[in-house]
């Protein structure tokens, strides 16, 4: 008897959230590798990371609140 849909949706969702929780450490641990090196990233990637740190505060190291 197969599984049903409810069944098999709640176990994407949850290995999706498995995968983010990866990704996020991923990225914690990629980061300090990325000093000096963002000139060999992708243009447009870095444009985006930019974009991204407008919301962090540098002086206070913390991220700006949502607004």
């Amino acid at each position: 008897m197969s599984e049903n849909q409810f069944d098999l949706m709640h176990a994407a969702v949850a290995e999706a959230e498995t995968t983010m929780r990866a990704a996020d450490n991923m990225a914690y641990k990629i980061a300090p590798l990325l000093r000096g090196r963002l000139r060999k990233c992708s243009r447009y990637v870095l444009a985006d990371l930019k974009r991204e740190l407008t919301k962090f505060d540098a002086h206070k190291k913390e991220w700006k609140p949502n607004e």
